[in-house]
């Protein structure tokens, strides 16, 4: 299971839909803003979990057009579906983002500079569609802020915006970014993994 299941056993499970249904509805709702999935990916992930029983499909045609395969949700496909979402909203360390400043030696400093500086501006941009989005929603909303998924992705955005700009500011320190020499060393520079262990142990 990965999170494209998770978004099409979802949809599925809120009612029938075809391949073509989950992809308007996809991006209808913007899905493919946490989900990056493709038409491909969807058709090929249906495929998979119409074999491994948790959905069945059946043919359906709708007035004069083309004959088109609707997918159900089966209890196992509900199962799996409950288990994803528990652990999604549980899980840590699984944002590829951390891999990135985990190993931020990997490339020139120039060039993650300009990278973190242009993905800034992205999060700047991304607040500000989300602020106006939240200030015209009508109220009252089941969140008093507003809508709950526009005010925590707002929310998420701006502590991510906080540690870019932290990280720009380590890479354009001259002392700071020579420290930047392994595997996580964004967390406390070149200190000696052994020395720093043996420390934590007295």
């Amino acid at each position: 299971m990965n999170r494209y299941d998770l978004v099409l056993l979802g949809l599925i499970l809120e009612h029938e839909r075809s391949g073509y249904d989950i992809i308007t509805e996809i991006r209808d709702r913007e899905l493919d803003r946490w989900a990056k999935i493709s038409t491909s990916t969807v058709y090929n992930r249906l495929i998979t979990l119409e074999k491994n029983e948790c959905i069945v499909g059946h043919s359906e045609r709708d007035g004069n057009r083309p004959e088109r395969m609707v997918f159900n949700i089966t209890d196992k496909g509900r199962e799996v579906l409950r288990k994803e979402v528990l652990k999604h909203l549980t899980g840590f360390n699984d944002d590829p983002r951390t891999l990135g400043f985990a190993f931020l030696y990997g490339a020139e400093n120039k060039e993650v500079i300009r990278t973190l500086e242009v993905h800034e501006r992205r999060l700047v941009q991304e607040i500000e569609n989300l602020e106006k989005m939240i200030a015209e929603e009508p109220r009252p909303t089941l969140y008093p802020e507003g809508p709950f998924l526009n005010c925590m992705s707002r929310d998420h955005i701006l502590v991510e915006l906080k540690y870019v700009r932290a990280a720009i500011g380590i890479l354009r320190d001259p002392v700071r970014s020579q420290k930047l020499g392994g595997y996580f060393y964004i967390n406390f520079g070149n200190r000696d993994f052994e020395d720093f262990n043996q420390k934590k142990e007295e």
